[in-house]
């Protein structure tokens, strides 16, 4: 886990000081080790911040190079598969790192290889003896990947802030339009001019090529329970690869305890407000399934200080409330747990936002602007781009497959990218088990009674929860670590309330 910047200059050099100057701003997402690598006479250079998780050796620092010095590669993330890729592709490796297994992977495979990949990822490869490089995303946008391109210069990082440090960038209207409604910008795009965001399920290269690994296949096996259980179960113990101590968070809800209860860890974590959390709900799991649970409680200044925090460290608005909650909870475990599960995913997967499922299968056809006005989080809809991506996504589909596809490819990025920030900026590597290849490509476009109806939602994991007997989170109404102030607001009262605090910290 960890934070890159890859730049590549036509004309003159790259000022190694000032590049190096640019990394130090996004030490945070790697704490351990700070790398830089220059080639092409100084027209190229690659920069890594590493938060050591497997094979903690420095052998495994990055950028990292391929034994016959051609290749060399950054990569931010976790790749699950990579001990049986090693033994699938014959690969022979130094080190004990996914990172040199990829690396090793594509030389042997080239961009075929990003399609094997199980796990969360963004990698940049540079081609030395070539002058050419390529970048790619994992499918659902765990991890964050940036760009920005023109005939001069190539520039990728995990932040596009960093990005816009160096050609400086200005703020996008039309993406702070589209945040205050969708609290993110539009898929493909940030929150800076001219700066792009690779898309989940992508890979591009330095000759303008964009093509897809991952593809939105509709599943055509009947839904069965048994297997559903079972390709979680697998899930769950694969994003247990650590060589380093993994915790994992727990509210009052379905989806951490079940990540928590199916996997070996010994510790979950909650936090609340005094006024405003779970701590009942998730003493009472804890205890059901013989977890030790630490309460952190942070007051309404520590969290409004948090919010500052992560904005100065992003430089660009933060997304959800919340963040500021995990960033507190990250920053409170113990300096030896530096992986933690979430639940994040669950109800992308299987229709938890129940309300909005519920009007959606109601529809005969979705209206771009009454769907944006009951998703969104404004009483005001005044971006044409965003109308206009919804207007694109909803053809040919039924209403309840215009939403699924909506929350997959622009509500769960968004809340991963919450995760990621808040995580990263107190030095922890959050993993998200849900968000599988195998459990998603099992589940889309299964039939929406499979996931929901007109009681309860989640449906799968219900069942499954019934038979771990977890019966105080199956009676609970989920929150989710609610970084609500003002209990009597609306949720919009309570994100205008947010945004103002944001653009006020940011100055812009």
């Amino acid at each position: 886990m960890c934070g890159l910047i890859f730049q590549k200059n036509n004309v003159e050099n790259i000022d190694r000081v000032a590049f190096q100057g640019h990394l130090e701003k996004i030490k945070w997402r790697g704490p351990d080790v700070q790398k830089v690598t220059v080639f092409n006479g100084g027209k190229v250079a690659l920069g890594h911040c590493r938060l050591s998780i497997l094979d903690l050796h420095s052998r495994s620092d990055q950028p990292m190079s391929s034994e016959c010095g051609q290749f060399h590669i950054l990569l931010n993330g976790e790749i699950y598969n990579h001990n049986s890729l090693r033994d699938e592709l014959n690969l022979t490796c130094k080190t004990e790192s996914d990172t040199e297994t990829l690396l090793n992977g594509y030389i042997k495979v080239g961009n075929k290889i990003f399609s094997m990949l199980d796990g969360m990822f963004a990698v940049v490869i540079y081609d030395s003896f070539n002058d050419s490089w390529i970048a790619a995303r994992d499918a659902f946008g765990i991890k964050p990947l940036f760009i920005f391109k023109d005939d001069v210069q190539a520039i990728i990082s995990s932040e596009a802030a960093a990005i816009a440090r160096i050609v400086d960038a200005a703020p996008s209207k039309e993406a702070i339009a589209e945040w205050r409604i969708i609290r993110r910008p539009l898929p493909g795009y940030s929150f800076f001019e001219g700066i792009e965001e690779i898309l989940p399920g992508t890979f591009l290269s330095s000759n303008g090529v964009v093509e897809r690994h991952w593809h939105w296949l509709p599943c055509t096996e009947q839904f069965d329970q048994n297997k559903f259980e079972s390709l979680l179960k697998e899930s769950i113990e694969a994003h247990e690869l650590s060589d380093v101590k993994i915790v994992s968070l727990l509210s009052g809800g379905l989806d951490s305890a079940l990540i928590a209860k199916l996997s070996k860890i010994n510790t979950c974590y909650t936090i609340g407000l005094p006024s405003n959390n779970e701590f009942e709900g998730a003493e009472e799991t804890a205890s059901s399934i013989s977890k030790e649970l630490r309460i952190i409680e942070l007051t309404e200044a520590d969290l409004r200080e948090n919010w500052r925090q992560l904005i100065k460290l992003r430089g660009e608005p933060l997304c959800v409330p919340n963040e500021g909650l995990i960033y507190h909870v990250c920053k409170m475990m113990l300096s030896d747990e530096k992986v933690v599960l979430t639940g994040e995913g669950a109800d992308e997967l299987l229709f938890g936002y129940d309300e909005i499922f519920r009007w959606c299968l109601k529809q005969s056809e979705i209206n771009e602007i009454e769907f944006l006005l009951e998703y969104g989080y404004s009483n005001v809809v005044n971006s044409e781009r965003l109308i206009n991506f919804v207007s694109e996504l909803k053809k040919n589909k039924s209403p309840v497959e215009f939403l699924e596809d909506f929350f997959y490819q622009v509500h769960l990025p968004g809340l991963l990218r919450r995760m990621d920030l808040a995580s990263m900026a107190a030095s922890k590597e959050a993993r998200v088990p849900f968000i599988n290849k195998k459990l998603i490509a099992y589940l889309y476009r299964q039939p929406a009674e499979t996931k929901i109806n007109s009681i309860e939602s989640k449906i799968p994991i219900r069942r499954l929860a019934e038979k771990l007997e977890l019966k105080g989170a199956l009676g609970r109404t989920k929150i989710g670590f609610s970084a609500k102030l003002n209990m009597k607001h609306s949720r919009k009262q309570d994100y205008e309330e947010f945004r103002k605090t944001v653009m006020e910290s940011l100055g812009w």
